[in-house]
């Protein structure tokens, strides 16, 4: 891709990304991708907790976070579970679940820099309380990067998980390059989780 990065369509496959990891993930098909207000005053509103995971390159740093409570992901973990209810779903169980959510969104992220020639290391994903938010937040100021922000909800049958991504650009030049297509990738193979 030359030119100037298209922000729009990268914000675009990013939330489709998401959207197809979660349906494969939780093995429902009619979870709805939905718009979400920037997160604005008390984020801990968003959610009871955040899992978040970074990927890092000499171009760009990337945060991606899942901000959720514990009866959403509940929910939405006990159908990957094949349950009929939340009852069997355990604390630890959605942690997994929803880690490995945010590391599969982001690997693919990782996956499209990397397709252009653009190393980068992957964090592993954590879990932290809602509040915790604060420690996190990137503010575009003139001696800071550029930053690039998106927000959106994924919902199924009144259930959500909000999830936000944050860019700071570094090299503009380089994230120009971003292989948009690397995310369109319909052959992923998200493997088998298994949960306990």
């Amino acid at each position: 891709m030359s030119g100037e990065l298209d922000t729009k369509k990268l914000k675009e496959e990013i939330r489709n990304v998401s959207l197809r990891r979660i349906k494969n993930h939780a093995c429902e098909d009619s979870i709805v991708l939905e718009e979400a207000n920037e997160l604005e005053g008390d984020k801990s509103a968003v959610g009871q907790w955040l899992s978040l995971i970074f990927v890092a390159s000499s171009a760009v740093k990337m945060s991606f976070k899942a901000y959720y409570y514990t009866t959403d992901a509940n929910y939405f973990t006990s159908k990957a579970l094949g349950l009929d209810s939340v009852d069997g779903v355990s604390k630890d169980q959605v942690d997994d679940f929803i880690k490995e959510f945010c590391n599969l969104v982001a690997g693919a992220i990782k996956e499209s820099f990397e397709l252009v020639g653009t190393k980068s290391l992957i964090s592993l994903p954590l879990v932290t309380r809602g509040q915790d938010y604060v420690f996190f937040e990137v503010k575009e100021t003139e001696s800071n990067p550029e930053v690039l922000t998106d927000i959106w909800d994924l919902t199924l049958n009144d259930h959500t998980i909000t999830c936000r991504i944050v860019f700071e650009i570094w090299d503009k030049e380089a994230m120009n390059k971003i292989d948009l297509l690397a995310f369109g990738a319909e052959d992923e193979d998200d493997g088998d989780i298994d949960f306990f």
